[in-house]
């Protein structure tokens, strides 16, 4: 009976042991057939992907993209236009070369059908033809008038216009003579046009109140004188 009692535990303590055992190594190969991820190397040939990008910190950008604090830098001022000046109008004289009318150069203006010597002189309160010689009374300049028409002058003695300043100019009158007044811009009766008489080179000067007519060395308002000038050279 004994005996028969020490078999059955003897057999039993085998069976419970084979069966720890067994236990065992299936922990064994379970822990073997799933190998850590960090470990294993990667298969050769494969590339190996890179790391995920870190996304950027939203802080970090948002300051990134802020302007700087401080003065800001002007940019430089565009240069600005100076003032514009309008070109002064003069009238054409190029069809006044054939009487000897030369801009600004000293002459004597002759009566040039009386056979005498009849210069257009400044006197004590008037402008006339009374002039004999050359002298500084008689000496006068033409200008190109500031008016857009062609062939306008205006007459200015040298000896009266020495001075800075505007000058003056010999002016047309409604009756005779003419006077010497202050040189303005465009003004009527300082302007005068000078009008071709033939080929010879003489001319006649219209002016506000019409044409000059000479008679015995005096302006005339009447029908009757010479209105044929001439330009002589001042200097001989």
């Amino acid at each position: 009976m004994n005996t028969r009692r020490n078999h059955s535990f003897v057999i039993g303590a085998v069976l419970a042991a084979a069966a720890t055992l067994l236990t065992a190594c299936d922990s064994d190969q379970d822990t073997a057939a799933a190998p850590s991820a960090s470990s294993a190397p990667a298969p050769s040939g494969t590339a190996v992907a890179p790391p995920a990008s870190v996304a950027p910190d939203e802080t970090s950008t948002a300051s990134a993209s802020v302007a700087p604090t401080g003065k800001a830098t002007a940019a430089p001022a565009r240069p600005t236009a100076g003032p514009t000046t309008k070109a002064k109008v003069t009238s054409d004289l190029s069809e006044l070369r054939i009487t000897g009318i030369r801009a600004g150069k000293s002459v004597l203006i002759d009566v040039a059908g009386d056979g005498v010597d009849r210069f257009l002189q400044v006197g004590r309160s008037a402008v006339n033809f009374t002039g004999t010689g050359r002298t500084d009374s008689t000496m006068m300049a033409l200008y190109p008038a500031a008016v857009s028409a062609e062939n306008r002058v205006v007459i200015k003695p040298p000896f009266w216009n020495e001075e800075a300043g505007g000058g003056y100019c010999v002016a047309d009158t409604a009756g005779a003579p003419l006077k010497l007044e202050t040189c303005q811009d465009g003004k009527a009766s300082q302007v005068w046009r000078v009008a071709l008489a033939g080929d010879s080179g003489l001319f006649e000067l219209h002016g506000a109140y019409g044409v000059i007519r000479v008679k015995d060395g005096r302006i005339t308002t009447g029908e009757d004188g010479d209105t044929g000038l001439q330009v002589l050279p001042y200097a001989q």
